[in-house]
């Protein structure tokens, strides 16, 4: 009996297959220290391809190491001041009265006063009267009168609608009420005026003046004085007295005097 002529090469091949696998296994070689180097610079994020490169001589520059400040280090930043009151520097609540603000206020209530001579002097009608005529004129203008001081404070000197509208109602009202007590009363205590519908137009047209200019002067002593709420009353009461002196002396000068007595 023959045998293939590949049986050798057979024969051959099992040998060498066995001895494969009687081979023991390769054990895993621990990393040297060129391969740690390479895993730790690419920790830090420094190219690995660097470390590949031909030793030429050249030293390597170390990479900064920044050190984060912990928040118990960092320094701490106060936040800032605020002031102590909303209102502007002019307006603080221990602004001082001067001198030059009290003689301005003065200065100002002399105009009324004047008014309430010059209305005696016109129709020779007497001082006390005027001056009663006057105060109604005030008196009555002052119901609604409140209305053409209002600036408020908080918003910063701004106008917002609703006081616009306040305003508008002020100055649009005070006069007639103002006319009516300075008028009403001249004709119900004082005997009457030689004509009664001209001596209202007259009234009115005077109050009509005297609230602009109390407006204006009102304005005008706010302005002098450090703090809106010192002499409030004064102001007021000035601004008022504007009111009612320009209807007595529109009373008095349109309506003729009172009735007893002639030109």
């Amino acid at each position: 009996m023959r045998l293939p002529v590949r049986l050798p090469f057979c024969l051959l091949s099992l040998v060498l297959l066995g001895a494969l696998l009687a081979s023991p296994p390769a054990s895993g070689r621990p990393l040297t220290d060129s391969h740690e180097g390479l895993l730790a610079a690419r920790a830090r994020g420094v190219p690995v391809a660097l470390s590949l490169l031909p030793d030429q001589g050249v030293e390597s520059t170390p990479l900064p190491v920044v050190e984060s400040e912990s928040p118990a280090d960092a320094p701490r930043r106060e936040p800032p001041q605020k002031h102590a009151s909303a209102l502007p520097p002019r307006l603080e609540k221990d602004a001082p009265v001067t001198a030059g603000a009290w003689v301005a206020y003065g200065t100002f209530a002399l105009v009324p006063l004047g008014g309430v001579y010059g209305a005696s002097r016109l129709e020779g009608e007497r001082l006390w009267v005027t001056a009663a005529e006057t105060a109604a004129g005030g008196l009555t203008g002052s119901l609604v009168g409140g209305l053409l001081f209002l600036q408020p404070a908080e918003a910063g000197g701004r106008w917002s609608e609703l006081d616009v509208a306040a305003f508008g109602t002020g100055l649009v009202l005070t006069p007639p009420l103002a006319a009516l007590g300075t008028w009403g009363l001249g004709e119900l205590a004082f005997g009457g005026s030689r004509d009664r519908g001209q001596a209202f137009l007259g009234a009115l047209g005077g109050a009509a003046a005297g609230t602009l200019l109390g407006v204006i002067a009102h304005g005008v002593l706010e302005e002098v004085v450090g703090n809106r709420s010192t002499l409030s009353w004064f102001r007021k009461t000035i601004a008022l007295g504007f009111v009612g002196s320009g209807a007595t002396v529109g009373y008095q000068w349109a309506g003729g005097g009172p009735r007893g007595r002639s030109r």
